[in-house]
């Protein structure tokens, strides 16, 4: 793509880990009063949620503090508090907590604090909110799922309001995972990897019994294993909690929408203009910034209406499908503080959000994210706020767990992904052959005439047949589990927790290269 913002963005994104690490020591921090408000205010949320997760250490109270200084840069990610969230959630803290000690080295001075916001008013319907995988290829899929089990009624709830799940539920999540590291055939003596399992599962259990909710359970998790196995003093708040920091912001945001929307659109129709597709919806310029929470515990994909001279925000709520409204007044004088608690933001205006509001100096995104992030940029411009550095570390772990060595020793040639493709030619090759026969046999019951022969060569062809399907369906299991992305269980039971955090860092400043794969 030839437009300038496109290609400015997608060129401000570091390679190297050095070069993030200059970009952001040579920023200028001087935080703003509203800024440095904002950033006071988010400190009880911050607080409580340590407290509540039984992580509040000297590391995570000391950087709390930090947060008082205008001097002080955020570095920030976040995500869903996905179901044992795969390793890329984790790698985005080491990224940003290797940066922040990094930018402290060169600038012994220099105040950094690493932030995770946990996303956690996304519907439980999000796959990954309730699947977790683990690459087996023992499974009919090469792939085992741990999935929490979730009725219609809650399927469109906001997974801060799901409950926390029972005691059965986690100890069968255990179970499968015993199971997978018992039967597996890559490893011999499977005591150190089950002692490996031990040690997470400590984090799970407690975890578990500290949560008020779904979304507790895994953020609570993550904290458990980023602020106290690692020792790391990153800060954790959940972004539901947080409307009245950024109160101020959604205002900015719902009196702007006329702009917000029109950049929107203009951005949605040059991408599918160049038939890209970014994975914001084609229509997501109807709707409000902001979402619109329901009593049922779930929300409205709002729009944006005027009811006489006052602003309204107004749909039906996604689970109980009862039409929510609400007045939001005068729009040349909005004032949202009654209301700001039944507001959460969108995807794409949370960056923008955290930009402006708390004023930060870098954004950690996952690949995932990236086509957000360049259409939120393009919205960002118009309504004249800065986004940060952004950083993404888009490169491959590449180790042999339980998993992937028997995927390996499943193979039968070095190359899965060419056999993989031959045999699927053989398959259609005896599906034309077969077709014939097929017609052939119908022409001969029609007419009478003997089936003998036809029939045993049909037989002979379908026998050989199944036999390629066979070793389809095994290089595909083959494949699935080689390229999976795991949850961190895979990471936790194979190498343990320490030592996989030692793998990220190292590769970050021994090897630097952001698209470079990582080796265990």
């Amino acid at each position: 793509m030839s437009d300038p913002l496109v290609l400015e963005f997608t060129a401000s994104i570091p390679e190297k880990f050095a070069d993030a690490v200059n970009h952001v020591v040579s920023q200028k921090i001087l935080a703003s009063d509203f800024v440095l408000r904002n950033r006071v205010m988010l400190k009880s949320f911050i607080k409580k949620f340590h407290s509540e997760a039984g992580t509040l250490t000297d590391k995570v109270r000391s950087s709390i503090e930090l947060l008082d200084d205008p001097m002080t840069r955020i570095v920030v990610s976040t995500h869903q508090p996905n179901l044992f969230a795969y390793g890329g959630v984790f790698k985005k803290i080491v990224l940003l907590e290797t940066l922040k000690n990094a930018v402290k080295e060169l600038d012994r001075h220099s105040k950094v604090v690493n932030l995770f916001f946990v996303v956690d008013h996304d519907f439980v319907d999000e796959s990954w909110v309730r699947l977790a995988q683990l690459p087996s290829v023992q499974h009919s899929s090469g792939v085992m799922e741990l999935r929490l089990p979730v009725s219609e009624s809650k399927r469109w709830q906001m997974v801060c309001n799901m409950p926390v799940p029972g005691h059965l539920v986690v100890h069968n999540w255990k179970r499968q995972v015993k199971s997978w590291i018992k039967k597996s055939t890559a490893v011999a003596d499977k005591n150190m990897l089950v002692d490996n399992l031990e040690q997470f599962w400590q984090h799970v259990e407690y975890s578990h019994a500290r949560a008020g909710s779904y979304a507790d359970l895994n953020s609570f998790l993550m904290s458990r294993v980023v602020n106290e196995t690692w020792n790391y003093s990153t800060l954790f708040v959940r972004l539901s909690e947080t409307f009245t920091v950024f109160e101020n912001g959604f205002t900015f945001l719902i009196s702007n929408s006329n702009m917000y929307s029109d950049a929107l659109r203009r951005a949605e129709n040059m991408f599918m203009g160049h038939g890209i597709n970014t994975g914001v919806s084609s229509s997501s310029h109807l709707h409000a910034p902001v979402w619109l929470h329901c009593k049922c515990g779930s929300k409205t994909s709002a729009k944006i209406a005027r009811k006489n001279s006052d602003l309204v925000l107004a749909g039906p709520c996604m689970s109980c499908k009862k039409e929510q409204v609400l007045n939001l007044g005068n729009p040349e004088n909005l004032d949202l503080g009654q209301f700001v608690h039944k507001l959460s933001p969108r995807a794409i205006p949370i960056p923008l959000l955290l930009a402006r509001d708390l004023g930060i100096s870098c954004y950690a995104s996952g690949t995932g994210g990236i086509g957000y992030l360049v259409v939120g940029n393009i919205v960002s411009k118009k309504l004249g706020i800065g986004l940060p550095l952004v950083l993404v570390w888009p490169s491959r772990d590449i180790y042999k767990g339980i998993g992937q060595s028997e995927a390996a020793a499943s193979m039968s040639t070095e190359n899965n992904d060419l056999y993989l493709q031959s045999l699927e030619k053989q398959n259609v090759e005896y599906e034309e052959r077969i077709k014939p026969l097929l017609s052939k046999r119908t022409e001969r019951v029609r007419t009478g005439e003997p089936l003998g022969e036809l029939l045993s060569r049909l037989f002979e062809l379908k026998e050989e047949q199944r036999e390629v399907r066979r070793k389809i369906s095994t290089a595909e299991k083959i494949r699935n589990a080689g390229n999976l992305s795991p949850c961190f269980i895979d990471y936790a039971v194979n190498f343990g927790m320490a030592r996989t955090e030692r793998a990220w860092k190292n590769h970050l400043v021994k090897d630097g290269g952001l698209a470079s794969p990582v080796e265990f």
